[in-house]
């Protein structure tokens, strides 16, 4: 797989018609699976958007902390992404992007219209009915998303990608 890192479209730019798909990232095989099925859904003109949501740091850690855990986590993210090169994704534009917050599905959601993105891709844990009953994010994408949310079950993975 190559990826191509390039500026974000706005969402008040002239689409060319190639689709966009915006896919929660965080390295799981579920997720690396998500970029796999986007790539394919989204075809050798399109655009993938692997979006690693990165944990809200408080700034009341004050400035030389708050700095190092940014820091952090946006070198966990740089990892993460590295790994793109190892998935099968053809000759789909593939465009990381990180950004913090403590609401995964908003930020999914926010990235996606801003991109003007045709559909949302997560993979799925399936962690069992206790943590259905405190929501997810691909129950949140589903019940609050604007557009199309493909969920990659858990059984879909691959022990190649």
């Amino acid at each position: 797989m190559s990826v191509t890192t390039a500026a974000p479209q706005s969402s008040d730019t002239a689409r060319t018609g190639a689709p966009v798909v915006v896919v929660g990232y965080d390295g799981s095989p579920e997720s690396r699976r998500a970029v796999v099925l986007a790539a394919q859904r989204a075809g050798p003109h399109g655009t993938v958007v692997p979006l690693h949501v990165a944990p809200h740091v408080s700034s009341w850690l004050g400035t030389p902390y708050y700095d190092s855990a940014v820091e952090a986590h946006h070198l966990a993210a740089t990892r993460m992404f590295s790994e793109l090169d190892e998935l099968e994704t053809g000759a789909t534009t593939v465009e990381p992007d990180i950004v913090e917050s403590s609401d995964p599905a908003a930020a999914l959601m926010r990235v996606a219209e801003v991109r003007d993105a045709d559909e949302i891709v997560v993979g799925s844990r399936a962690r069992g009915r206790f943590r259905s009953m405190l929501g997810s994010v691909s129950h949140e994408l589903i019940e609050r998303a604007d557009r199309p949310v493909v969920i990659v079950a858990r059984g879909a993975v691959d022990d190649n990608q």
